[in-house]
């Protein structure tokens, strides 16, 4: 089999979500399936810090990298027709679209990847100019694609209940923690080294905040605020990814309103030594996010040993299980309430111990080979390995929560 996959998000310096994902995933792959080829299409000239990457996933003999440049790329031209036709003439026998939306031609059969629907189910989150392109693209892929992934059974369900797409045309795989994020260990010098890079005191609480008020970074300071002063006076708050600039000066207006500027760390974008290091000194991860199609963050958390604070909403009770401390996003003494039990020094000790077993239901080998055999499947071909142990299920629903989680929970 030849496997083609759209790479521009795996091959840029700087790699989020769907980039790292794929980073972990397809160091894999490859050697999974010897026998098969793989070609990476991208658009960027690459950089020598990605070239000699020494864990990259092209490094395997059986993958190829191929540039298909557009300047400008109006339209979505890059999608909906250069990467076809640069498809067709490679000779691969499978296009992936890892990344939502799919194009509005393709010569080969397709898999996509859905990983939520934020720009359709979070009003304000995007423009509507953007939510309307979002839509074309999903719809698109949904209508090609020969089978389709999702990364939770809330994202499936989202996907069945809103656009009637059979759920035997869906299969979940899970993510599993970033394997470069955690391939460092916890130490006196590691801890030393950020501390004094961003000017910390002994402990810490780490917020992924990302870009938009769906994470919830303003929740999250209110929260902190409210913790007794007994305890708020020896920690120190850090929010990171939090871009871009005008984003950060709203985020310190707010935590200089509320008296937090000496306990605050507003950053952005930061590499993944600085992000690791971060995350596995902190006392706490802080994710009270109002939705998540996955929510990669906890498990990340758990793989540091570090207890987690998140939302009982969409996918993250799918996510953490039993393992994590849950807030009500919308509720300020929600969030502060369950900050001040994560800092109780027996409710962390669970929670870690916790966090290690749920880990158990993830791993990058298990997701690796079910692509595969989803790949194989979108080609009607069978194969009869195992791929996991069963699926990750929801343990919470209702209005507001999480809904039609697996087959076996929505009697579908």
């Amino acid at each position: 089999m030849r496997v083609g996959l759209d790479a521009r998000y795996l091959l840029t310096p700087r790699r989020r979500g769907t980039g790292r994902n794929l980073w972990d995933a397809y160091r894999l792959i490859p050697s999974l399936r010897p026998d098969w080829q793989f070609v990476f299409f991208h658009q960027r000239p690459l950089t020598a810090e990605l070239t000699e990457a020494p864990d990259a996933p092209w490094r395997h003999p059986n993958v190829e990298l191929r540039r298909v440049d557009l300047p400008g790329d109006r339209v979505g031209a890059w999608l909906n027709l250069w990467l076809p036709l640069a498809a067709r003439r490679a000779g691969v026998d499978l296009l992936h679209f890892p990344a939502n939306v799919g194009p509005a031609w393709c010569p080969v059969p397709l898999v996509l990847t859905v990983h939520d629907l934020i720009p359709l189910r979070l009003p304000g989150e995007v423009s509507a100019r953007q939510a309307r392109a979002f839509r074309r693209g999903l719809l698109r892929g949904l209508r090609r694609a020969a089978h389709i992934i999702t990364v939770s059974d809330f994202t499936r369900a989202e996907l069945h209940h809103h656009f009637g797409v059979p759920l035997q045309r869906m299969t979940t795989i899970p993510w599993a923690p970033d394997g470069a994020l955690n391939a460092g260990r916890r130490s006196v010098d590691d801890r030393d080294r950020i501390r004094r890079k961003f000017h910390l005191s002994c402990r810490w609480l780490l917020n992924i905040s990302g870009r938009t008020a769906r994470k919830n970074p303003l929740g999250v300071l209110r929260g902190f605020a409210r913790v007794p002063e007994n305890l708020r006076r020896e920690l120190d708050l850090v929010l990171i990814g939090c871009e871009p600039a005008e984003y950060r000066r709203l985020l310190l207006a707010e935590a200089q309103r509320l008296g937090l500027t000496g306990h605050c760390r507003i950053l952005g974008f930061l590499p993944h030594e600085d992000l690791a290091a971060l995350l596995r000194n902190a006392d706490g991860l802080l994710l009270p996010s109002r939705y998540e199609g996955f929510g990669l963050s906890i498990l990340d958390a758990f793989a540091c040993g570090v207890p987690v604070l998140t939302s009982l909403v969409s996918s993250l009770p799918e996510v953490a299980g039993q393992a994590a401390m849950y807030c009500d996003p919308e509720d300020i003494d929600s969030i502060s309430r369950g900050i001040v039990e994560l800092l109780d020094p027996a409710v962390a000790a669970e929670l870690v111990e916790r966090g290690r077993a749920r880990l158990t239901h993830f791993s990058w080998q298990r997701t690796a080979e079910a692509m595969c055999q989803v790949y194989q499947a979108a080609l009607g071909q069978v194969d009869s390995r195992p791929v996991h142990d069963g699926p990750v299920q929801c343990l919470a629903s209702g209005p507001g929560r999480c809904r039609l989680v697996s087959e076996e929970v929505a009697g579908l």
